[in-house]
């Protein structure tokens, strides 16, 4: 058995994105009945949502409370690793079963069967090798500091895991985890990936930081293999807002009522469209890009950056109100940060 995976909480766009990551696995997944057998397993706090476009699915859902959301950040408040800590749950509540975790920003563009077959103990899966930190060294991170800084926190001195002091560096490579395939044996590691995720966010504040601990901690155990082949991971800020727009006008109250093999049809050809879709459609809707630009320098304390893509997009979008609330947000933060 293989546990198919899908975190999805917070608002109705994060829902319709995650319908179709499911929808389009089984769109593909059509092998006769001695195909392995999968199960979804979706962590939300709106199984009902799901329930209207997912009814044929095998799905246990799991409901997460915004109380069992808090506690899953930890001490650190880190909302990403709630990530982590229901692929443990996952893990820990199935010992038997593979688990392929993917995120709801994503989407299988190739029959998964070859994928799912690759899990073993010893070989992991995750979406594709990112960087390797020395090569980005000089990338900024918040409070004024470099990656660079992060590879000296790295290799200051030894971490303690369960094997022992045990040293990362900059020579390794960051995967990113948009896809997450793991054997019953990967568990043993999992305290050790809880462990980086909140000292190494507690010293950098970097938002990636729990694919990094992943990365460091499965590449030093186990092989790590690209998913990229099979799954489509549109994980950046300006292409979501692509995605959601397109996604909102093909999965809709009209799209649940379809009979189960006709939602499969048309989700199939919907993700063979999709990757020229989503660009084409950021070509025709350039404010998008400068939003998406003036958010990431402000989340990474780059102020005067971040005001000139605000300016730039507020002179072609004066009605975005929330977002003109986003930029006060930062202003005061960032005055509040210089005392």
């Amino acid at each position: 058995m293989t546990n198919l995976v899908v975190l999805s909480y917070g608002s109705q766009k994060e829902y319709r994105r995650a319908v179709l990551a499911v929808l389009s696995f089984f769109s593909f997944y059509d092998a006769p009945a001695a195909r392995p057998e999968v199960q979804v397993i979706i962590y939300t706090d709106r199984s009902d949502y799901f329930e209207q476009f997912l009814g044929d699915v095998p799905v246990q859902y799991v409901i997460l409370t915004p109380e069992q959301q808090t506690a899953m950040m930890g001490t650190v408040g880190y909302r990403h690793r709630i990530k982590a800590v229901v692929v443990g749950d996952t893990l820990v509540q199935h010992p038997a079963d593979n688990l392929l975790f993917f995120d709801s920003d994503t989407f299988f563009i190739k029959h998964p069967g070859p994928l799912l077959a690759s899990i073993r103990p010893g070989v992991d899966v995750m979406h594709t090798v990112e960087f390797t930190f020395n090569d980005i060294a000089a990338q900024p991170l918040p409070h004024d500091k470099t990656v660079a800084d992060f590879v000296r926190m790295m290799e200051r001195e030894p971490f303690q895991t369960t094997r022992g002091a045990e040293r990362f560096s900059g020579t390794q490579q960051c995967w990113n985890s948009g896809v997450l395939g793991l054997a019953p044996s990967v568990a043993a590691y999992l305290p050790d990936v809880y462990q980086l995720i909140d000292h190494l966010y507690a010293n950098s504040h970097w938002h990636i930081i729990e694919q990094i601990a992943f990365s460091l901690v499965l590449q030093t155990r186990d092989q790590i293999l690209p998913a990229i082949d099979y799954v489509y991971h549109y994980w950046e800020g300006d292409k979501k807002v692509a995605a959601d727009a397109l996604l909102t006008e093909a999965i809709d109250a009209r799209f649940a009522a379809l009979p189960y093999s006709e939602k499969l049809a048309q989700v199939r050809q919907l993700v063979e469209r999709l990757p020229a879709a989503i660009p084409a459609y950021l070509a025709a809707h350039r404010e998008i890009g400068l939003k998406q630009d003036a958010i990431t320098a402000f989340n990474a304390d780059h102020f005067w950056p971040a005001y000139r893509a605000a300016l730039a997009y507020l002179l072609k979008v004066p009605s975005d109100r929330k977002f003109l609330k986003d930029v006060l947000y930062h202003t005061k933060r960032g005055l509040t940060s210089r005392g």
